[in-house]
């Protein structure tokens, strides 16, 4: 993704507003998403990584657009996220609450997901 006025994903005053929230610089908190949504794309493939969670997880599939995946996988799934790409505590929290926001916003959702578990937004686009 080469900028963040091109990615469709996250909304800019969503990402400003967890940055804030969670008093994390914005410009990493976008490099961090970024980089996540690149490392999918780059280990096992967004189509593949789902393919693997539907077989894994119990429907974690919420929706399914044109541009992205919104899923719901269990909390660990952010933690081994978390670990791969060196994210500080601070950042994890940030780049998870994005994700949970645009999951929340984005499809008919609750706002929070269920106890131990966490919302995912992939792009297909990466």
């Amino acid at each position: 993704m080469s900028s963040p006025d091109a990615d469709p994903l996250f909304e800019r005053a969503v990402v400003a507003a967890v940055a804030d929230d969670v008093d994390v610089d914005e410009d990493e908190l976008r490099s961090a998403l970024d980089t996540h949504q690149e490392s999918v794309e780059s280990l096992p493939g967004v189509e593949n990584i789902v393919y693997e969670w539907r077989k894994e997880y119990a429907d974690p599939l919420l929706e399914r657009t044109e541009e992205a995946y919104y899923l719901l996988v269990p909390e660990r799934v952010w933690a081994e996220f978390a670990e791969h790409l060196d994210l500080s505590a601070a950042m994890e929290t940030a780049v998870v609450e994005v994700h949970r926001r645009t999951v929340a916003a984005r499809t008919d959702c609750p706002a929070e997901p269920p106890e131990s578990a966490a919302y995912v937004a992939l792009s297909r686009d990466v």
